[in-house]
């Protein structure tokens, strides 16, 4: 059952982290902790977490420290990761997350616009009359600035609609509070 002003929300986190929480009361995600996770495809994952994190300092106050929000799921069944990770359950105030649709979170994650179809067709028509073969492309290749300036405009829309199928609900925290959780499931 809800709190009245929260939401409940899961999350896959590591040993480590629920040790903090157990320790400390909360946990703050490090930029250093995303490197060592996605190693050689760090720097595509960089490009969105650091678009994410400027974005949603605007919606919320980051606390000192906290360089990437923990990731957040209304359907456990997203929030599965590693061997060593637990399931956690949490109750959430909403002024403490932003929520968003997970399915364009991951086209931000692929560096792709976003967009309705016919937008996003044209964006596909203009990448092949300039002979670029992947969106990646434009990110690491340094002929595109407007094309880049352009995809990462259209991420914007990640925020704008507000109206997300639960199922592919995501929510986005800058800390973690161990007075929040619910419990924990062993995945």
């Amino acid at each position: 059952m809800e709190v009245k002003d929260h939401i409940t929300l899961w999350t896959s986190q590591s040993r480590q982290v629920i040790d903090v929480l157990e320790r400390d009361g909360h946990c703050l995600v490090k930029k250093e902790y995303i490197s060592k996770k996605y190693q050689e495809t760090t720097w595509s994952f960089s490009i969105a977490y650091s678009y994410f994190a400027k974005r949603a300092a605007e919606k919320i106050a980051r606390p000192e420290g906290a360089e990437s929000p923990f990731w957040l799921y209304r359907d456990p069944k997203w929030a599965v990761t590693g061997p060593d990770a637990k399931l956690l359950k949490f109750q959430i105030p909403r002024e403490e997350v932003i929520l968003f649709d997970l399915r364009k979170w991951n086209r931000i994650l692929n560096l792709s616009p976003l967009g309705d179809e016919k937008r996003q067709k044209e964006f596909e028509q203009e990448l092949k009359r300039q002979g670029i073969m992947a969106y990646s492309d434009v990110f690491e290749k340094p002929y595109y600035p407007l094309l880049k300036n352009r995809i990462i405009k259209s991420w914007d829309l990640l925020f704008e609609d507000t109206s997300q199928e639960e199922l592919y609900t995501q929510g986005a925290a800058w800390v973690l509070r161990k007075e929040w959780l619910c419990g924990e499931h062993s995945l």
